[in-house]
């Protein structure tokens, strides 16, 4: 039995329990007592930080929000590939993007003896996911983070080129002259989504052209989002010369709306998305879009990881490279 069963007894989270077993006098006394002694009667053992390497499984944990976003099961894919070549098992942990199933997620690895983890964190929670960093740093477990990074620590990672891909995709649409282009974000609280945007106001900086704030729509990476969004683009007096989504899901919703409005793209508006779409929108849609090498990613990061476990020490941070299909 595991933290779950504990918490569902003691009617706490099971964030609440975690800290109690690991960092007690962050939890008020009464609370803390209760936990331990549901965890006494259930016998439950915490992980062993003591335990040495080579009596760890060669199995590798991996933390990602879904397997329904194509980007993340391309990821998938490609961890699954190398873990396969280096002889490594693979759990799969899902937490939907929520913090209390993300440290759910590390506390079931660390009683497994999970040898090392590659981690995308939960959407907007940077913050908040330093807990899980913490934790896995405590228990002396490797980790390797993957698309979404966290400014305020130095951890190993493999990520795509957010700003840069971002400020010469722009740069393609305004050379070309497409001046009034609006872009739809992410929520403020998102690395990437603040990375991605600054790349585009940084390509309008250097044409020398103000950016008005009606251009900046935030959204929320889902499809719902893109297609609001783009409704109420679609319906200002100026039709703007193309719209910049910053996300595939959003980059759906877009096209939704487009063809709602039986618009023609290439012809009456412009689409550019930050990321490649499947093959059935690619082959239907006329459509911009930056490729990154999205597989490799998930390939890279075990391989990472593996250098980890063999005594590799210090930051191993890669910026994958990009293509623009304009």
């Amino acid at each position: 039995m595991g933290i779950r069963k504990i918490a569902e007894l003691a009617k706490v989270s099971t964030a609440t329990v975690s800290r109690v077993l690991n960092t007690p006098e962050l939890v008020k006394k009464n609370t803390r007592e209760k936990v331990l002694r549901i965890a006494k009667e259930m016998d439950y053992h915490k992980y062993n930080s003591s335990y040495i390497p080579s009596l760890k499984k060669d199995e590798i944990a991996v933390i990602i929000p879904d397997v329904l976003n194509t980007f993340f099961a391309r990821i998938l894919e490609g961890v699954v590939k190398q873990a396969k070549e280096l002889s490594l098992n693979v759990n799969l942990y899902l937490t939907h993007d929520n913090l209390e199933d993300e440290l759910e997620a590390v506390n079931g690895l660390l009683e497994k003896q999970t040898r090392g983890v590659i981690l995308i964190r939960s959407r907007n929670k940077e913050f908040e996911s330093s807990l899980t960093i913490n934790k896995l740093n405590t228990f002396n477990i490797p980790f390797v983070l993957v698309d979404r990074d966290i400014s305020s620590s130095d951890n190993s990672g493999i990520f795509l080129s957010n700003a840069n891909a971002v400020y010469d995709a722009t740069n393609l649409l305004l050379n070309d002259s497409y001046k009034n282009i609006h872009i739809i974000t992410g929520p403020k609280g998102s690395l990437n989504s603040n990375q991605r945007l600054e790349g585009f106001k940084e390509s309008y900086s250097k044409h020398g052209i103000l950016i008005k704030e009606e251009m900046i729509h935030t959204g929320d990476f889902t499809v719902d989002s893109g297609l609001e969004i783009t409704r109420k683009i679609l319906e200002l007096d100026v039709l703007p010369d193309a719209i910049f989504s910053i996300a595939n899901q959003i980059t759906v919703g877009c096209l939704k709306a487009i063809s709602e409005k039986n618009l023609v793209l290439g012809k009456d508006i412009k689409l550019f998305s930050f990321n490649k779409l499947d093959a059935s929108y690619i082959d239907t849609f006329n459509i911009s879009y930056i490729e990154h090498p999205v597989e490799l990613m998930g390939e890279k990061s075990v391989t990472i990881l593996k250098n980890k476990f063999v005594g590799t020490k210090g930051l191993i941070r890669e910026i994958m490279t990009y293509k623009i299909h304009y």
